[in-house]
C-alpha cells in the first residue's frame, strides 16, 4: 500500500510558458496562482517566462528564448514531461516540440484584431496562424471559457475556468452607505491606460456613463491602472479619479472600497477584474459581450440598463447590499484557484498518457520501452 501510495504521489514536471511575469498582467497572475497550488495535483510546475520582475523573481521562474532548442534542452535538464504555453511567442514554438514531449495550449484569447487601430493585420494573421499551424500540431487545446472555446472554431478544446481567490478576502460584504448619511456611490474600473488598448477596453463606453452622470450629486467614478501622468491629467479632467501603476495590494483594497465595479470592455476571453471585483465584495457590471455571461450576474444590454442600476443603487442602499453579497458568493463558491489547478493537473495526467508521440515514438520498440520506465500506460 505504501508503495502504491508513493507512486502515485510521484511529483512530476511540468513547464508553463508565458510572455511576462510581471506586475499588472493576467497572465502572470494565472502562472502564479496554478504554480501554488498543482503541487496537491501531483504536479510541480516550472514557468519560462521572456521577462520577470522582481515581484514575481522565485526559484521555478526561469527566462527563456521562445526557442525549440533552448526550451527542449530545459526540459531534458529538468526531467520535464509535458509543455504548456499560454502565449505567444510561445504558441509558436509548440509545433517544433512535437516529436520530442507533449504539448498543451492554454488560450486566454486575443481580442478581436480590428478593435486595434494600427496592427490588425499582424493580429488577424497571428489568430489564422495558430489555428492552422498550431492547435492542430499539439497534444491538446485549452481555454478559459465556452465563448473562448467557440471564437477559436476548436470545438474540441476543454475549457478550465480560472480563479479570483487570491485576492484579499474580506468576508461577506457590508455596506457602508446608509439612507441617512448621504455618501455617494463609488463607481470604479480597472483598465490600462492610454490609447493603445482603449477601443476594445471600453473607454468611450465608461466616459459615456460618467458623464451621464455629471454634475449630478450622489455619485464618484475613480478608474486604476497603468500609465503615465498624463493620462492621470486626461481622467481627472473629466473628473475621474485616477489611480496610476498600483501594486496588488493597494489594487485590492481598490476594489474592495467600491460598491460598484464596471468593466465596459467589447471583449475578454475570462475578464479576470470583473471576478476579483466580485471576490472583494463588490458588484461587477459588464456588457453582454465575450466571457461576460460566464463570469458575472450581472450582464448589461447597453449603457442605459447601466445607468438605471447605478441609479437604483444609489437610491437604496439594501438593493445594493443585495448585489454585492450575490456576487461574492457567486465568485468564490465557483472560481477557486485550487479547482484549476486540481483539473488543470488531472487533465494533464490523461494528455501524458495518451500523447501522440510522433512517428518513431509511436514504434513498437519505444511502446515497450515506455512501458518500462513508467511513462506509458
Amino acid at each position: 500500500l505504501e508503495f502504491i501510495r508513493g507512486v502515485s504521489l510521484t511529483m512530476r514536471n511540468v513547464l508553463l510558458l508565458t510572455s511576462v511575469m510581471k506586475r499588472g498582467y493576467g497572465v502572470s497572475v494565472v502562472a502564479r496562482e496554478v504554480a501554488d497550488r498543482i503541487g496537491s495535483a501531483g504536479w510541480n510546475m516550472m514557468i519560462g517566462c521572456l521577462e520577470y520582475d522582481e515581484f514575481y523573481c522565485a526559484e521555478n521562474v526561469v527566462q527563456l528564448r521562445p526557442s525549440s532548442q533552448m526550451i527542449f534542452e530545459y526540459c531534458q535538464e529538468n526531467s520535464i514531461e509535458i509543455v504548456v504555453a499560454q502565449t505567444s511567442p510561445y504558441f509558436e514554438v509548440l509545433p517544433a516540440l512535437e516529436m520530442w514531449i507533449p504539448t498543451v495550449v492554454f488560450e486566454h484569447g486575443d481580442p478581436t484584431p480590428t478593435m486595434f487601430e494600427h496592427d490588425v493585420f499582424e493580429r488577424e494573421q497571428l489568430k489564422v496562424h495558430k489555428l492552422k499551424r498550431v492547435y492542430p500540431k499539439v497534444d491538446a487545446v485549452l481555454t478559459s471559457s465556452y465563448f473562448l472555446r467557440d471564437e477559436l472554431l476548436w470545438p474540441k478544446a476543454k475549457v478550465i475556468a480560472l480563479g479570483c481567490d487570491h485576492v484579499t478576502d474580506y468576508g461577506q460584504p457590508s455596506t457602508q452607505r446608509t439612507a441617512s448619511d448621504h455618501a455617494p456611490l463609488r463607481v470604479g474600473t480597472l483598465m490600462r491606460l492610454g490609447s493603445g488598448e482603449a477601443l476594445y477596453k471600453g473607454l468611450d463606453e465608461y466616459l459615456a456613463i460618467v458623464s451621464h452622470f455629471t454634475d449630478r450629486p450622489g455619485f464618484d467614478f475613480s478608474i486604476m491602472g497603468r500609465g503615465e501622468e498624463s493620462d492621470r491629467l486626461w481622467w481627472e479632467e473629466r473628473g475621474v479619479h485616477c489611480h496610476l501603476n498600483a501594486t496588488d495590494e493597494e489594487r485590492s483594497t481598490f476594489l474592495s472600497e467600491l460598491d460598484v465595479f464596471i468593466s465596459p470592455s467589447k471583449w475578454e476571453g475570462f475578464n479576470l477584474p470583473l471576478v476579483e471585483a466580485h471576490a472583494s465584495g463588490t458588484v461587477g457590471l459588464a456588457f453582454d459581450v465575450g466571457a461576460h455571461p460566464e463570469t458575472t450576474p450581472y450582464v448589461l444590454a447597453n449603457i442605459a440598463d447601466a445607468n438605471f442600476l447605478l441609479e437604483e443603487w444609489q437610491r437604496d442602499s439594501a438593493l445594493l447590499q443585495l448585489a454585492s453579497e450575490r456576487c461574492y458568493t457567486y465568485s468564490r463558491k465557483k472560481f477557486p484557484w485550487e479547482a484549476t489547478a486540481i483539473e488543470l493537473g488531472a487533465y494533464l495526467d490523461g494528455v501524458v498518457a495518451s500523447a501522440n508521440w510522433g512517428p518513431w515514438r509511436r514504434s513498437r520498440i519505444m511502446k515497450i520501452w515506455r512501458m518500462v520506465v513508467g511513462r506509458y500506460r
